[in-house]
Order: C-alpha cells, then sequence, then structure tokens
C-alpha cells in the first residue's frame, strides 16, 4: 500500500466536517465592526454638532443598531435569510462602541 492510497483512505474515512457555529461564521466580526465604526463616527458627529455626551452616544447607537436592523431586511428581501445572530453582533458592536464613547474624556 503506497502512502498515498493510505492518505486516501484514511481522508474517505473520516467523519464530515461538522457545520460551522451559527455564532462565529465568517461575517460576525464584519457584523460587529462595521455597527461598531457606524456607532462611534456617528456619536463623533453627532458631539461635534453640538450634543453633548449622553445624548450623541444615543444618536450613535440608534443609527448603529437601525444599520445592522436595515441590512438584515435587505438580506430577507433580496431572498436571504434573517439572521438573528447578525444582529446580536450588531448589538455586540454599538455597545461596545457606546462604552468606549463612554469611558473617554
Amino acid at each position: 500500500m503506497t502512502l498515498t492510497t493510505l492518505l486516501l483512505s484514511a481522508a474517505l474515512a473520516a467523519p464530515p466536517a461538522a457545520p460551522p457555529l451559527p455564532w462565529f461564521g465568517e461575517d460576525k466580526l464584519k457584523h460587529f465592526f462595521a455597527s461598531f465604526v457606524v456607532t462611534s463616527l456617528t456619536a463623533s458627529g453627532a458631539r461635534a454638532a453640538g450634543l453633548d455626551r449622553t445624548h450623541s452616544i444615543a444618536v450613535g447607537a440608534g443609527l448603529g443598531a437601525a444599520t445592522g436592523l436595515w441590512k438584515e431586511v435587505r438580506d430577507v428581501r433580496a431572498g436571504g435569510n434573517f439572521s438573528g445572530y447578525d444582529l446580536v453582533w450588531d448589538a455586540a458592536g454599538v455597545g461596545a462602541a457606546a462604552l468606549m464613547l463612554d469611558s473617554a474624556r
């Protein structure tokens, strides 16, 4: 038996790979960072426009959350699936940005 035959036999005998966990799909990090960036930039713009810190964070968080929800609605309208997992990652990005902005001077 050659090494190639042995490796091929082992590969074919191996159990199939498990499907990826829906919490950690390839696009989840993109959802987190997109929401983080939208929240941060919007809150910073609102602060530069004259809003106080609390209100600027609220504006940023609102637009960050709305952007994530809009993306999921757009996915459904395009024939895709609505993903609650994506919304959780969006919320995590919004929350992380809000915490960072609140702790900044």
